[in-house]
C-alpha cells in the first residue's frame, strides 16, 4: 500500500486532477468539489475528494519534478486511480502566446530527465489519451478560451543551466514545441505503463524569453478557467 499518499482504496476517485502546489489543490477542492473530504496531509501533499456535477473527483497534490510526481502517481495507481489529468502553469516559447492562455500537451520532450529513457537504444515519448485531449480542446473552443495544442518539454531545471539551457530551450522552441515544465514526462510514461488516461492542461504563467511573469491575479483567473473546463470535460466523459 502506498506509503506517502496516505490513504485506502476508495478514498481515491477513479478521475484525479493533479497540481503541483499544496495550496492550489487545496483552493480548487474547496472551490470546484460539493463537500470535498481531505484523505491525505502527509508532508502536506494535500489530497482531496468530492463531487463535481455529482461525479466523484480527486484533487491530489504532486509537487514539483518528475521524482515527486512519480511517487504520488506510483500510488495513486495503487489506491485505483484510472484518469489523471495534470492540471498546472508552465513557461511559454512563443511569443504568440499571451499570460493565461491554455496549453493541451500532446506529448512532451525532455531535458535533463531519464523518465522516457528504456535502454541505451529506445526513448518513450508516449501521447496523451486522444479521447480526453480532443474532448478537453472541444471544450475550450465551446467556452471561447484561448487554447494552444502541440508538444512541450518536461525539463528538470527550473533555473536551468545559464546560457547553454537557453539555447537548448530556444532550439526546441524552434521546432514547434510550446512550453516547459517540470512534470508532464513522469505522468504520460507512467500512464502508458499501467494502461491509464492521462492528459495534462497547462495555464502560460510566464513567457520564458522575455523573462516576463504574469502577476497573481492573472495566473489565478487562468487557473480557475482550467479548472473548470477540466472537471466539465472529464465528468461528462468518465462519470
Amino acid at each position: 500500500m502506498p506509503i506517502h499518499v496516505e490513504a485506502e482504496k476508495g478514498q481515491v476517485a477513479d478521475i484525479v486532477l493533479l497540481p503541483g502546489n499544496p495550496e492550489r489543490a487545496k483552493y480548487m477542492a474547496e472551490k470546484f468539489l460539493d463537500d470535498p473530504k481531505l484523505y491525505t496531509d502527509y508532508r502536506k501533499m494535500y489530497g482531496y475528494t468530492g463531487k463535481f456535477k455529482g461525479v466523484d473527483v480527486s484533487i491530489q497534490t504532486t509537487g514539483m519534478g518528475v521524482p515527486s510526481i512519480s511517487i504520488v502517481l506510483e500510488e495513486l495507481k495503487m489506491l485505483g486511480a484510472k484518469t489523471l489529468i495534470r492540471v498546472g502553469t508552465c513557461g511559454a516559447l512563443s511569443d504568440d502566446m499571451e499570460e493565461a492562455d491554455l496549453i493541451i500537451a500532446q506529448s512532451t520532450a525532455t531535458i535533463g530527465t531519464t523518465i522516457n529513457q528504456m535502454t541505451p537504444d529506445i526513448t518513450l515519448a508516449p501521447p496523451a489519451d486522444f479521447e480526453l485531449i480532443k474532448n478537453l480542446y472541444d471544450s475550450a473552443i465551446d467556452l471561447e478560451m484561448p487554447v494552444h495544442v502541440g508538444q512541450i518539454a518536461t525539463s528538470d531545471y527550473f533555473y536551468g543551466k545559464s546560457e547553454e539551457y537557453t539555447e537548448e530551450l530556444k532550439k526546441l522552441a524552434s521546432l514547434g514545441v510550446l512550453s516547459v515544465e517540470m512534470e508532464t514526462a513522469a505522468l504520460y510514461n507512467i500512464a502508458a505503463k499501467y494502461g491509464l488516461r492521462a492528459a495534462t492542461v497547462l495555464t502560460v504563467s510566464d513567457h520564458v524569453f522575455k523573462k516576463t511573469r504574469a502577476d497573481k491575479s492573472k495566473i489565478a483567473e487562468g487557473v480557475d478557467r482550467m479548472t473548470e473546463m477540466v472537471l466539465d470535460t472529464v465528468t461528462k466523459l468518465y462519470g
